[in-house]
């Protein structure tokens, strides 16, 4: 039968609804491709998925299989492919249409496609697998990295402890070597590979007897290695230093903490301890440690158990305004935490001529909210920080706002007195903190909020000492309207709360209180020449005039999206400067309502003057990202989390793209459309699938 008279039989029979039998013609003539989809048309998928597989067709096979849902045909199917990498790529598609993202990983790794293959297991959360097609592409680090995820979900994964092991020696990191290599020869199938790498590194961190020790164990699952540690490097390495010989400690030479932190600079010190400046050379990130130093005997040992308790409680919490701890080492004892470059809240309440200052308002209220976001998180887990003051609220480099120093600044009353070294503290801390007459709760955290609040809107503490335990125990605070007139009353009722001697009269949770501060006029305040020394008199302060605030933003020229872009000589930061009508200035008033760490922030609304100032967020936009950066999902997720808080406010954004996206070093933020053309949620929703997002369920 020519094949012209077999294509007429067939359009025959499907004509008149006989698949089945057109199928089977088209199976007869040696047509297995066509016989398959005819089969799949009447949805005989048993005989669709064998005459395709008999015939090689397996990708074909694989994709009846998926419509089917026959589970059992596609992993059989998945595994031949492995060996058909020509038709395994085009069956990932096909897996990834359908959702099947592990079985996409596999078939692309099978065609080699390595990069796809690696973060499609991720994304499946197979992190063994993406870190070995991660170490495949020469990507060690991104692979460790993999391989210590791995290990937090099955620290028992002797395969992924061998392999992180490798890894972190390659780089020099013996110590962080050894405690993966550790887990890796309990192990039978991987002691002996592990017990050898592990004598490498004790020998390279000079630990001689260690080394020693392992090569005695060693040696008892292969007796014929050499006696001696040198001996044993020099048959492994070809040279009797092992390791150490063909791994440089850091750039130049220099020693670097644990075996992976090059120090860059001090960044503070008190006298428990310091604070240093370090770059991590594994995660290619700059970081910031706390080492701890403690004398011998009762008070020492006390202070390294509060320090490792509170330390691992602090690296429990993950909150996007809680500064993240990495690391908690034992052997400093230090702690790894991620680095805010963007300095102290006490940093901005102090001008440069050491004279408080007044914080402005629209900046206080994202501080309040960023601080309260983070205490209602760490509340929920029993954890109360205690010593809640504006050294220990961070900034980041792009703009973002945490809560550090988690039950660690505590610490410095060991041994001091409270009118020695517990003075900064003592100026926030609760009456019941002071008397020590009951257990702190999250009413103490909220008391010393109410203490940061008050300095934050009247440049001044409630209670200005010197006798601060007198004050707090025994004196009323003063009305914030009546120490800064401008205020009115509106923020009297909730610092009076806040700053109640009793704990039962302070609001029960920092959500209640957050939502007292979404309730209060923050951008109807006018404070006379914001940003001044708090000595002024700010009753008697005339209204800033036009020349004084042109005087405070320099223009510098035009920028993204039809702003100005300015220079705000006050704060010292660059800031976008917008024209608005009541039409705008609603709309950007309602943004600020739902701030938050992925938003552009608002700073300050002037619909009588016609302008408003934005922040100026930096990175590129998403679009300059390649689809496989690294940063891409991540940014994908936080600015999810934006719209999210946009339409828990009611606001919606309108014009959500990849433009609108910026990808910055420290967070993706989500900048403000002006004048968006649809305004509604499935639209935001639409925007972020279509760069990739797959948004949220509405």
């Amino acid at each position: 039968m020519s094949p012209e008279e077999l294509e007429s039989r067939v359009e025959a029979l499907v004509e008149v609804g006989r698949h089945a039998e057109a199928a089977d013609l088209c199976a007869a003539a040696g047509e297995a491709a066509r016989a398959g989809e005819l089969y799949a048309a009447v949805w005989n998928w048993d005989q669709a998925i064998a005459i395709t597989e008999q015939n090689g067709l397996l990708d074909q096979a694989y994709r009846h299989a998926l419509s089917a849902g026959d589970r059992h045909a596609c992993g059989r199917l998945a595994d031949a492919l492995e060996e058909h990498p020509e038709q395994a790529v085009r069956a990932a598609v096909h897996a990834q249409a359908k959702g099947r993202t592990l079985d996409a990983a596999r078939l692309r790794e099978a065609a080699g496609e390595m990069e796809a293959a690696a973060e499609l297991y991720e994304r499946s959360s197979e992190y063994r697998d993406a870190a070995r097609c991660r170490l495949a592409l020469g990507q060690s680090r991104a692979a460790g990295m993999l391989f210590e995820k791995r290990l937090k979900e099955d620290p028992d994964d002797a395969e992924s402890a061998l392999s992180l092991g490798r890894i972190l020696a390659q780089f020099g990191r013996w110590d962080h070597a050894v405690r993966a290599l550790q887990k890796a020869a309990r192990d039978p199938a991987h002691e002996a590979a592990a017990l050898k790498l592990m004598i490498a590194s004790f020998a390279a961190m000079g630990m001689d007897e260690a080394a020693g020790s392992r090569l005695d164990a060693l040696r008892g699952i292969e007796p014929g290695l050499p006696v001696t540690v040198p001996a044993l490097l020099q048959q492994l390495y070809g040279h009797e230093r092992g390791l150490a010989a063909l791994v440089g400690e850091g750039a130049d030479g220099e020693r670097m903490l644990a075996g992976r932190y090059r120090v860059i600079q001090q960044l503070g010190a008190g006298a428990t301890g310091k604070v240093l400046l370090a770059h991590d050379a594994f995660h290619e990130r700059e970081v910031a440690i706390k080492v701890l130093h403690v004398g011998g005997g009762g008070a020492g040992r006390d202070a390294f158990v509060r320090f490792a308790r509170e330390a691992r409680v602090a690296a429990g919490i993950s909150h996007p305004n809680v500064v993240q701890v990495h690391e908690f080492n034992p052997d400093g004892p230090f702690l790894v935490m991620e680095h805010m470059a963007g300095g102290t809240l006490e940093d901005r309440l102090v001008g440069p001529d050491e004279r408080p200052r007044i914080y402005p308002p629209a900046q206080t209220v994202l501080v309040m909210k960023a601080v309260l976001a983070a205490l209602e998180a760490v509340h929920r887990r029993g954890v109360v920080h205690r010593d809640l003051k504006p050294a220990n609220v961070f900034f980041g480099a792009g703009g973002d706002i945490k809560l550090g120093d988690f039950g660690v600044a505590h610490l410095t009353d060991l041994g001091a007195t409270l009118t020695g070294a517990m003075m900064g503290t003592l100026a926030y801390m609760a009456p019941e903190q002071i008397t020590g007459s009951r257990r702190p709760d999250a009413g103490t955290d909220l008391y010393a909020l109410g203490v940061i609040l008050f300095r934050c809107l009247t440049g001044r503490l409630p209670f200005e000492g010197p006798d601060f335990v007198t004050q707090h125990l025994e004196e009323s605070p003063p009305r914030p309207g009546a120490v800064a007139p401008y205020l009115g009353t509106a923020f009297d009722a909730l610092l009076g709360a806040l700053l109640a001697k009793e704990p039962r009269e302070r609001p029960s949770s920092a959500n209640e209180v957050l939502e007292a501060v979404r309730a209060l006029p923050w951008h109807e305040v006018e404070v006379p020449d914001a940003g001044a020394p708090a000595t002024a008199r700010r009753s008697e302060a005339p209204p800033p005039s036009e020349e004084e605030g042109a005087e405070r933003y320099r223009v510098l020229g035009p920028g993204p999206g039809g702003v100005t872009l300015a220079r705000d000589e006050l704060l010292q930061r660059t800031v976008e400067i917008v024209e608005v009508d009541a039409a705008r200035a609603g709309r950007l008033v309602a943004f600020a309502r739902a701030d938050g760490p992925f938003l552009q922030a608002v700073y300050e609304v002037d619909e009588g003057g016609g302008r408003a100032i934005l922040e100026h967020p930096s990175g590129d936009p998403l679009a300059r990202l390649a689809p496989d950066h690294p940063r891409r999902a991540e940014a994908l997720d936080q600015t999810r989390r934006a719209l999210t808080r946009l339409h828990a406010e009611r606001v919606f954004h309108g014009a959500v793209d990849a433009r609108h996206v910026l990808v910055g070093p420290a967070r993706a933020c989500l900048r403000i459309a002006l004048d968006p053309s649809v305004e509604d949620p499935e639209s935001d929703w639409a925007g972020l699938d279509a760069i990739g997002g797959r948004a949220a369920p509405r």
